[in-house]
């Protein structure tokens, strides 16, 4: 066998490790795994359980479904739902970031999709709120609006 081939070889199988082991886009992934389009709410509870919030006033306990936060829009004349699944303890009042969170997303208590690549594109094409686009476009505005000196 040629040295070139070989070094190919092991390139090539270098990368394809290296993709398998890339970050995902869930955070959770084998927990949400089963989780599929058509799937109702009450199954998704049975999947990911009871997550790590917990209300600091009462008021916060509409914003969280099983410990999990929660955001209900209206689009298109029809509600959706983010169920924010997250593993580590933490506040509702955190921030949503791909680090810590992975959305759920369901129209009529019926899932549509889940992640955030599935998120990102679904978000703009309803036209609700992105987190993490919504903090990119933020950033962006803030910067332009900040005196260079």
């Amino acid at each position: 066998m040629s040295t070139a081939f070989v070094r190919i070889a092991a390139v090539a199988a270098l990368g394809s490790v290296m993709v398998a082991c890339g970050p995902s886009d869930l955070v959770g992934d084998k927990k949400l795994g089963p989780i599929e389009g058509g799937m109702p709410i009450a199954r998704v509870a049975e999947i990911i359980g009871n997550g790590p919030l917990t209300p600091l006033q009462p008021t916060d306990s509409i914003r969280l479904y099983h410990g999990f936060r929660t955001q209900i829009f209206l689009a298109n004349g029809s509600q959706y739902r983010v169920i924010w699944y997250r593993e580590a303890a933490g506040s509702i009042e955190d921030p949503i970031t791909r680090e810590q969170e992975t959305p759920i997303l369901l129209h009529a208590d019926t899932v549509v999709g889940k992640g955030w690549s599935f998120y990102d594109d679904k978000a703009g094409e309803l036209g609700i709120p992105n987190p993490y686009r919504d903090k990119e476009r933020l950033d962006s505005i803030s910067q332009a609006q900040t005196p260079k000196q």
